[in-house]
């Protein structure tokens, strides 16, 4: 049998043999996993609030449209979802807004302001999207044990007990008190930055941030609808107020949620309200002294509203002690890998370049 050559190649007509395939140089593999590594980095071109916004909007926003898909074909359930879409639509809306604010008028104060408060609106955003979609997530609720909790604690379950105090008046009022959480949440941090002192800002928003992440995170681990839901058959006095008042806006406002909502536990009214005491409290002492009266009658509404377990207050005061703990330390952290890779980090949150900043004390 004869060597094969090129030459004999050429006479029989055939290809000649190919060499083996090449493995790429050193040098080319290098630069794409260079490419590779960039690509990953330019995520920290975003805040750190606003990376675990993401995080958190995108799943919730697909599982808002699926259980609105699902509450739509399941007829006899009826439509169980009222305002999920809609919220999403006006979020993509001011979303849009906001983006074409900042290319038109990318130097006005007012638009860079605009990006300081915006996280507040993501996260309301995110927490009503949870309400619709926890029980696609996870199915096994802990409301009854809650209950439980409740009633081997206090040998009552307050909620419950609490209904020999109702009366129309103190239904308006409790209402009122309720419904303060929405400025009670970013009134420290509002303050400072309108005060322009961003470091303590910063500090007071990552704080606030931090916690209803964390919360979040709990509502998904640990299903639990409110006393108003689950204890329906022990409660044998409505909740009237009069019409027109602060009772009938805050039912117009819980009837845009699913009926079989999931997140009560842990309270993030009574968790973020004590965080906005304490940063209150160190930056801003005479606010702390207007905000305990409203924190306090808040903090009982949710129990006279039936809104809440008393547990789910105590596992919302312990949640705050870790917000405060962990806040500075992903912020810092967060800012250092910044710096590192050459992006500006957020406003006042330079302070976490100097040692030892009273910031995380």
């Amino acid at each position: 049998m004869g060597v094969r050559t090129a030459a004999t190649d050429r006479l029989l007509g055939c290809d000649p043999p190919q060499p083996p395939p090449r493995s790429p140089p050193r040098c080319a593999r290098r630069r794409a996993l260079r490419s590779a590594v960039g690509s990953m980095t330019r995520i920290f071109r975003l805040r750190v609030e606003e990376v675990i916004a993401l995080v958190f909007l995108l799943p919730t926003t697909y599982l808002t449209v699926v259980a609105n898909v699902y509450a739509k074909r399941v007829g006899d359930l009826g439509d169980r979802h009222p305002g999920g879409v809609v919220r999403l639509a006006c979020a993509a809306v001011i979303l849009v807004a906001l983006l074409a604010a900042r290319r038109i008028w990318p130097e006005s104060s007012y638009v860079k302001a605009l990006r300081e408060v915006l996280p507040f609106l993501t996260c309301i955003l995110i927490y009503t999207n949870l309400h619709d979609t926890i029980g696609f997530v996870n199915p096994h609720d802990v409301h009854a044990t809650l209950a439980a909790l409740d009633r081997g604690l206090f040998g009552v379950i307050p909620c419950v007990w609490a209904q020999q105090f109702i009366t129309p008046l103190r239904t308006e009022a409790m209402s009122f008190l309720y419904l303060n959480f929405f400025w009670i949440a970013p009134s420290t941090s509002l303050i400072l930055l309108a005060r322009r002192r961003f470091p303590e800002f910063r500090a007071a928003t990552m704080g606030v941030l931090v916690c209803f992440y964390l919360g979040y995170f709990l509502y998904v681990l640990f299903p639990a609808a409110p006393p108003r839901l689950v204890l329906v058959y022990e409660f044998k006095r409505n909740l009237q107020g009069y019409p027109f008042l602060m009772s009938n806006l805050s039912a117009r406002a819980f009837s845009l949620l699913p009926v079989d909502s999931r997140a009560a536990f842990p309270s993030l009214h009574a968790a973020v309200s004590l965080l906005a005491l304490v940063y209150a409290w160190r930056f801003v002492r005479p606010w702390f002294w207007v905000l305990l009266p409203f924190s306090i009658g808040l903090w009982a509404s949710t129990i006279y509203l039936r809104h809440h377990f008393a547990v789910d207050l105590i596992a919302g005061w312990a949640l705050a002690p870790v917000a405060v703990w962990l806040a500075p330390r992903l912020d810092a952290w967060w800012t250092a890998r910044q710096a590192a890779l050459g992006y500006a980090p957020a406003r006042g949150a330079e302070a976490y370049e100097r040692p030892a900043a009273a910031l995380t004390a």
